[in-house]
């Protein structure tokens, strides 16, 4: 479910646990990827791309508890992009549905 990846994201990405996903948070995250990995990218945008659906207040900063329910529409809308985020992201993240 989105909320389920987005405790996730909190968990995983979140590295100064301030309840953001910052650019530069985005970026480590993608950089650590395998370079066969990246191509997730494709499916769920660059990190422009990932900040314009996602940060919806423009503060720089994805806020899990502001920003996430505010783009529910945009960002992470899909199952699609929710399973290919999560497999990317944090694939040991324990999902408790089908749909991701």
């Amino acid at each position: 479910t989105r909320p389920h990846i987005i405790r996730c994201a909190e968990e995983y990405l979140d590295l100064n646990k301030n309840k953001k996903l910052e650019r530069d948070e985005l970026e480590v995250a993608i950089n650590n990827l395998p370079w066969i990995s990246r191509g997730i990218l494709k499916i769920i945008g660059s990190i422009d791309k990932i900040m314009a659906k996602c940060d919806a207040d423009g503060d720089g900063a994805i806020g899990i508890d502001t920003d996430m329910p505010a783009t529910e529409q945009t960002c992470l809308a899909t199952c699609f992009k929710r399973k290919a985020f999560k497999g990317a992201f944090f694939p040991e993240c324990d999902q408790p549905s089908s749909c991701f």
